[in-house]
């Protein structure tokens, strides 16, 4: 078994010969094969997913990407809105209120909510995870407030992140607070999922106005969660899909 980061590993002679049961995991297919999972890190107790409006583009169907695995690995969700000093505030909390998860509106030029991110925190082992570009660096280190990770910006050309953070690095926070960040990503697949999982990550789909009680929100009639218009309603169906 691979060691990944927040594992807890028994170590003899330099090296490690034994790694814990892991309580929580985030995980994605690999890249490179799509029959194998890679776990990014373990023993989490939440996952701050990272995301901008503008700088770049704010992606929904990423953020329910990682909510699902964070449902499926056992973890809480927390989104983050960083550059929020380049959008608007009614845009930011147009973008969060798609997802039924707590979510911060942050600014690392400002520090507009980095003491509230802080305390969210506070006594978790927490990852940060995000699209290239987002700024994930940029708000460790102003929750460190220090200048611990190398800052990267977006491409004009592309509107994509540029990779600054290229492997897995833990910083105590203190207040018993450690965060791991990891390597933006343009792509994120959590795998095989089941129905259960999927409905663990869209809670305001199970409000139980359906006419079935195990509605899939797919073909069946009645169903009070179907809108084609619906950005996240379009999220769900593609995860949906491979179940």
């Amino acid at each position: 078994m691979q060691v990944a980061p927040g594992d807890l590993v028994s170590v003899l002679h330099e090296k490690v010969v034994a790694i814990a049961p892991r309580r929580t995991t985030l995980a994605r297919t690999d890249p490179a094969n799509k029959h194998r999972e890679r776990i990014i890190a373990a023993n989490l107790d939440l996952l701050v997913v990272v995301a901008s409006i503008d700088d770049p583009p704010f992606r929904p169907g990423l953020v329910d990407r990682y909510l699902v695995a964070a449902a499926k690995g056992g973890i809480e969700p927390i989104l983050c809105i960083n550059k929020a000093d380049l959008s608007a505030p009614e845009q930011i909390a147009a973008a969060a209120s798609r997802f039924a998860i707590p979510w911060v509106r942050c600014s690392t030029k400002t520090g507009d909510g980095v003491e509230q991110l802080r305390q969210l925190l506070a006594g978790k082992l927490a990852v940060l995870a995000g699209h290239s570009g987002v700024g994930k660096s940029s708000v460790l280190n102003a929750l460190a407030g220090a200048a611990i990770a190398r800052i990267g910006g977006v491409s004009e050309g592309s509107q994509r992140g540029r990779h600054t953070t290229t492997t897995s690095s833990l910083v105590d926070l203190g207040d018993n607070g450690r965060v791991i960040d990891t390597p933006g990503i343009r792509s994120f697949d959590p795998g095989q999922l089941t129905l259960d999982e999927l409905r663990a990550a869209f809670p305001d789909f199970n409000t139980g106005t359906c006419r079935f009680a195990d509605c899939t929100h797919r073909a069946e009639p009645d169903c009070a969660h179907r809108d084609e218009s619906s950005p996240r309603y379009a999220s769900w169906m593609r995860l949906a899909a491979g179940l």
